[in-house]
């Protein structure tokens, strides 16, 4: 099998480096397909989404290294989309979406805070904790079943093909006291959000950002065997904002993914997503990171 990764961020948007390098990096690793997902832009500024104006850019871009690299990597333009409950989600896009090869679906931001800023999830645990405490009465829990409705709502709503890190709350949630990823609580909410994603027929992405540095992956790997069991299509990804980063995490990961008994992943290729065996073929993986 060879290995692919669709979760990718270059200079287009908050990544560290141009699209070219990526591409550089992920032929040099032996990847024959590889899928650029810069933060689709939004109605308002941040600091990490494209702006709407770099979209032509960006495609064009595209072109020219789809082109170029013919013959040695498979290529594949997508974007990951927020999704804002009830402010911004992928029907509300003022840009054209029609000509890439697909969408990765996520939350990143919930609820506008006292200060009009939107409550972030991702980040640092104290941008984070500082929402908590102005926009939820400090409240962890109230804040994950806010962001697992969230959630639900994107996957109900769909018009993308990945859900993307599934659920990266855990990160700054599991530094308050009161919360835990093995709470019943908690399983019951991903439990209903993976019942939810089978029903409307998603891949699950198993996203490694976090796995080497911080050791979570997204789903947690106690989930993986509810993916089996619920026969979830997944594929896995690195979300990487550096092209070292590439294939971060890749080697446990497959290795926990076979211990729940997966054996197949999902990849792109040509125009559908279809399912790939990698049992048997370990010897391939990078097992050193």
């Amino acid at each position: 099998m060879f290995l692919s990764n669709y979760h990718s961020h270059c200079n287009f948007c908050d990544g560290r480096s141009s699209m070219e390098e990526f591409v550089h990096f992920a032929i040099a690793k032996g990847l024959k397909r590889y899928g650029f997902s810069s933060h689709a832009p939004l109605p308002f500024d941040t600091f990490w989404n494209m702006r709407a104006d770099d979209l032509p850019e960006y495609k064009a871009e595209f072109r020219r290294l789809k082109e170029k690299y013919a013959g040695q990597i498979e290529l594949f333009l997508g974007l990951e989309m927020d999704y804002i409950h009830e402010v911004f989600e992928v029907q509300d896009a003022f840009y054209p979406v029609d000509d890439l090869d697909y969408l990765i679906g996520s939350v990143h931001y919930l609820d506008r805070l006292p200060d009009g800023s939107f409550m972030s999830i991702d980040g640092s645990f104290s941008k984070f904790n500082h929402g908590l405490q102005t926009g939820y009465g400090g409240d962890v829990w109230a804040l994950v079943d806010r962001f697992f409705e969230a959630s639900r709502a994107m996957v109900s709503k769909g018009g993308f093909q990945l859900v993307g890190h599934m659920d990266k709350i855990a990160l700054n949630a599991s530094k308050c006291p009161e919360f835990s990823i093995r709470y019943p609580r908690y399983l019951t909410l991903v439990g209903d959000l993976l019942t939810l994603i089978k029903e409307q027929k998603m891949i699950v992405e198993i996203n490694t950002k976090s796995l080497v540095g911080k050791g979570f992956t997204y789903p947690d790997v106690q989930f993986f065997p509810l993916l089996k069991e619920l026969g979830i299509p997944v594929t896995v990804n690195s979300d990487c904002h550096y092209p070292t980063n590439l294939l971060d995490g890749f080697a446990p990961a497959y290795q926990a993914l076979k211990a729940a008994g997966i054996t197949t992943v999902h990849q792109l290729i040509g125009s559908t997503w279809q399912p790939v065996e990698w049992e048997g073929r370990r010897k391939v993986l990078p097992l050193r990171y």
